[in-house]
């Protein structure tokens, strides 16, 4: 009895696991994405464009406090007091007042700001824009390695089970003599390899989902499967474009590079800011307040009120050279932000020309690639059929099954280098 308890438990616990589970599976949705629908998921959820997206949100709040600076200062005031005396008696006394202020020159500091407000929500927009494109090309690689792997996956099933096929007609045929000890061990150990090709390509496959469900910020509720790109690739009916058309339409619509332009005039603003530090304000104030004064010896108080008007200007003349030292940073950093855009545009240009000379050369591999897989598929076809009826080795078997899955792979690795290149290019060319 002691004994059965314990299976009971064990028992009881497996099926509650499984029915957790089941249940699990049970409530997860299926989603069927394309890699447009998957970016334009990404764009919307990613946890780095919506943080982006934040920052441009800020830059937009810093944009109207910008404006709201040109409005003047209005405050109101109003005060209740008692006072006590002895002798004398007691008292009360009420006071009020509205003040306004309102600067009518600051040496451009405020126009200044407002340029430099402008220039740095446009800035933040073009971030997000950046960000998208880091996102989608990570996106763009996450889902071609899935489809790769997955069409890598169909070939490694077909060559796994011819594979069995052949290792199960190996043994009988070892057994009665037909083929050396060594044959057949060639053979077992060709059928292992082959399950653990696949075993691999389907780890690779899902640590790319993983990959692909951490950029959609896919939190687990909902099971992706991705979809097959729209057209059948065929080398023979790709053509590369213009690379001057290409470059100039990705040095529009690259956003790096307009980011790195407002960095410059951004530095500039800066410069003419720290020189308003250099010019007179001028400022308006003006104000108006009454109140009842009690005198403490007599029961009765007296109304009062007043009102004033101060045109003022403030010039600087000295502040430890603070203002100075701002001047000359500032200048400093217009210099940096000049250099650090002519690097930009040569970085910009050569990640750009980078991507397209890839793709040229994975569509010249792809032709190749594509044709010499072809070949290598149907000779190893024939050697199937020679190796059942004895008219190769094993060992010759083997060596043009090796030729095939090598000319398999580059074909793939070839096809969907071109893919990512071409993407890559359309993203940047805001395609």
């Amino acid at each position: 009895m002691r004994r059965i308890i314990p299976i009971l438990l064990s028992v009881s616990l497996v099926f509650c696991l499984k029915f957790s589970v089941s249940n699990s599976a049970q409530a997860q949705d299926t989603v069927r994405m394309t890699l447009d629908s998957c970016l334009r998921y990404a764009y919307e959820h990613n946890l780095t464009v919506r943080s982006a997206t934040l920052g441009n949100e800020s830059a937009e709040v810093n944009l109207r406090g910008a404006k709201m600076r040109y409005l003047p200062s209005i405050s109101a005031s109003a005060s209740q007091g008692w006072d006590w005396s002895n002798p004398g008696g007691s008292g009360s006394n009420t006071n009020y007042g509205i003040n306004g202020s309102l600067t009518l020159f600051s040496g451009l500091a405020n126009l200044r700001n407002l340029q430099h407000s402008k220039m740095a929500a446009e800035q933040s927009q073009l971030r997000v824009r950046q960000t998208e494109n880091s996102i989608g090309v990570q996106i763009v690689q996450a889902y071609l390695t899935i489809l790769m792997n997955e069409e890598k996956l169909s070939f490694q099933q077909e060559v796994l089970e011819t594979s069995r096929q052949q290792q199960l007609e190996g043994e009988v045929k070892h057994k009665v003599g037909r083929i050396l000890e060594s044959d057949y061990m060639l053979l077992a150990a060709n059928y292992t390899s082959a399950q653990s090709e696949i075993d691999n390509t389907s780890i690779t496959i899902s640590d790319n989902i993983n990959t692909l469900n951490d950029l959609l910020y896919n939190t687990g509720d909902t099971l992706i499967t991705i979809m097959p790109l729209d057209d059948t690739l065929r080398a023979a009916s790709r053509s590369i474009p213009d690379f001057d058309s290409v470059m100039a339409q990705a040095m529009r619509s690259i956003p790096d590079w307009q980011i790195s332009e407002l960095d410059v005039k951004l530095a500039e603003i800066n410069v003419d800011m720290a020189r308003s530090a250099f010019i007179p304000t001028v400022s308006l104030n003006a104000g108006y307040g009454g109140g009842w004064l009690p005198a403490v010896t007599e029961p009765s108080s007296n109304f009062s009120d007043n009102s004033h008007l101060t045109l003022g200007i403030n010039i600087p003349i000295l502040n430890s050279g603070s203002s100075y030292t701002q001047l000359k940073q500032s200048k400093i950093a217009l210099q940096e932000a000049e250099l650090r855009h002519q690097q930009d545009l040569i970085d910009i240009a050569s990640m750009v020309e980078d991507v397209y000379i890839a793709m040229r050369q994975a569509l010249n591999r792809f032709r190749s690639a594509e044709a010499l897989m072809e070949a290598y598929k149907a000779s190893y076809d024939i050697y199937t059929i020679k190796y059942t009826q004895g008219a190769v080795t094993t060992v010759e078997l083997l060596q043009q099954q090796d030729r095939y899955l090598s000319a398999l792979n580059d074909y793939l690795q070839s096809k969907y280098s071109y893919i990512l290149a071409e993407k890559q290019l359309e993203i940047y060319t805001g395609r």
